[in-house]
Formats: C-alpha cells, structure tokens, sequence
C-alpha cells in the first residue's frame, strides 16, 4: 500500500480552479484525507476543483466514494437528473483506474481530461 499525498494548487481560467493532485492509492485507509482536503478547499471558497490522478495506481471503492461525495458538495441546487459536474472534472486517470471510472459510470457525470490547460480551461 502506497502512502498518499495531496498537493494544493490554484489555477485561473475563466474561473479560479483548485487543482487536487494526489499522489498515491486512494483507498480504504486514505480515501478520508481527500475527502477531508476537499472539504477544507470548499470551506476556504473553492467552487471548482480539478482531482489530477495521474500519480494514483489505485484507487478502491472508497476512492470512489470521496470522489462522489466531492461532487455532491459542490453540486448547484436545482439541478436534477444526469448531468457532467461544471466543478469538479478528473485529469489524467491512467490504466486501471480509467478503466473502472468507465465500467462505473462516472465518466457519465464528470468530464475526464488529458491536457491540464484544456480541463483549466473547461471550467
């Protein structure tokens, strides 16, 4: 199990962006650190955050969790139905961790990008 890390950055497209880069397996013992990090952006004013998960190899269920449980805290009200996330998008899954953001479905709720300007932009 690899340790994990989550470095803090900000970014101005047309909006601030908040980029989370996280370095390490997001799994059951540090799925809360992400979780607890976002919080901590959100309650400072982020409204748009960027989860780069290009240094993740893994991420379990609970992976999943947080990063569900992030777009529901930033999610407008009155919104309803299915609908991508306009403030929280993922960069840079790679291998298998793309592979099973696409077999659950969540690349029908959040935008998954390659480039970092472009998803900086996408906001």
């Amino acid at each position: 199990m690899a340790a994990m890390s989550i470095l803090v950055g900000q970014e101005q497209g047309k909006v601030p962006v908040t980029v989370l880069k996280v370095e390490g397996d997001i799994d059951a013992s540090t799925y809360k650190a992400l979780q607890d990090k976002a919080t901590e952006v959100i309650d400072a004013g982020a409204a748009n955050i960027l989860l780069d998960l290009g240094e993740v190899a893994y991420m379990g269920s609970a992976g999943f969790r947080a990063i569900h449980a992030i777009a529901n805290m930033l999610n407008v009200e009155g919104e309803e139905g299915m609908y991508k996330s306009h403030h929280v998008k993922l960069l840079n899954p790679r291998g298998e961790v793309a592979r099973v953001i696409k077999t659950l479905g969540f690349d029908s709720f959040l935008e998954i990008h390659q480039d970092r300007a472009a998803a900086i932009a996408s906001f």
